[in-house]
């Protein structure tokens, strides 16, 4: 027989109370306050640039960039003899039926097919994951990036062991990395829409540019759209430098990968220091 004070005391239904590990199930399952999202988005976009102008430089291929347009040079019309960086994916796809631009590898229309069709394959799944669970979760946010930096992980481990050629965009094996490169891609950008940050597409800015140029508010004071578009072009700009200049002072593409890699690592912890959504 118990005393009152025992009774108010006992666990209720045999149940114990595990305070700490309750604790932690709690604070990893609530909601993660979505105003404070754009910084590693923004962050996201660096690695964009990053990646995208070592593996341009590597494998003649974008992992983010999609599409593109070609730049006008004199004398006009202009000749597709140059294969410019300016141009993504799909144009490099259309262009590769005639055998252009002139000088370019035959085996480009595969690289950029498999890139367009693995972004489309990460975007689903991010986006079907994110339908059937709350993204806003600490716990799905922290997941999400995890899986996008263990397949960047994946993609200069395949490079760093040889397994794909670093030096040949030409061999068919390079297949097997550039799904991983542009699948996480695809995620990311899954993300950025899912939180409802459009402007922040973290992939191509041609719309961010348009975006801009079109903002009849571009030159209010406060105006958070059009401070993402711009901080969005500048981040992926200076990504896209520091990815030139350590391919070409390391002259390995690994030190990209894995420096990427261990961005989106620490992108994903920090959503543990994210305040909770309020309400």
């Amino acid at each position: 027989m118990m005393l009152d004070g025992e009774a108010e005391s006992a666990p209720l239904l045999g149940h114990k109370d595990h305070g700490p590990q309750k604790s932690v199930r709690r604070y990893l399952t609530e909601r993660v306050d979505v105003h404070y999202a754009p910084l590693n988005l923004l962050v996201c976009c660096f690695l964009v640039g990053l990646i995208d102008a070592a593996s341009y430089n590597t494998w003649s291929v974008f992992m983010s960039m999609q599409t593109g347009m070609y730049r006008l040079q004199p004398p006009y019309p202009f000749v597709l003899t140059d294969p410019s960086p300016r141009a993504g994916n799909t144009i490099f796809l259309a262009l590769s039926t005639a055998n252009l631009p002139a000088g370019s590898d035959s085996f480009k229309w595969a690289r950029s097919g498999v890139s367009i069709l693995s972004i489309m394959v990460g975007s689903l799944i991010a986006g079907r994951a994110y339908a059937a669970v709350a993204l806003t979760r600490r716990s799905t946010l922290i997941a999400s990036f995890l899986l996008q930096a263990l397949c960047i992980a994946i993609a200069a481990i395949l490079v760093q062991t040889d397994a794909v050629p670093e030096t040949d965009a030409t061999d068919k094996i390079v297949l097997i990395a550039i799904p991983f490169l542009a699948a996480q891609s695809g995620a990311q950008v899954a993300t950025a829409k899912s939180l409802g940050f459009s402007e922040l597409p973290t992939t191509v800015l041609t719309s961010t540019y348009n975006d801009l140029a079109s903002d009849i508010n571009l030159l209010a004071w406060d105006n958070p759209k059009r401070d993402r578009r711009v901080a969005s072009v500048v981040l992926m700009m200076l990504g896209a430098i520091a990815g030139s200049w350590l391919d070409k002072g390391t002259g390995t593409f690994t030190t990209v990968l894995w420096m990427g890699a261990a961005v989106k690592v620490i992108l994903a912890f920090s959503w543990l220091l994210f305040p909770a959504e309020s309400g």
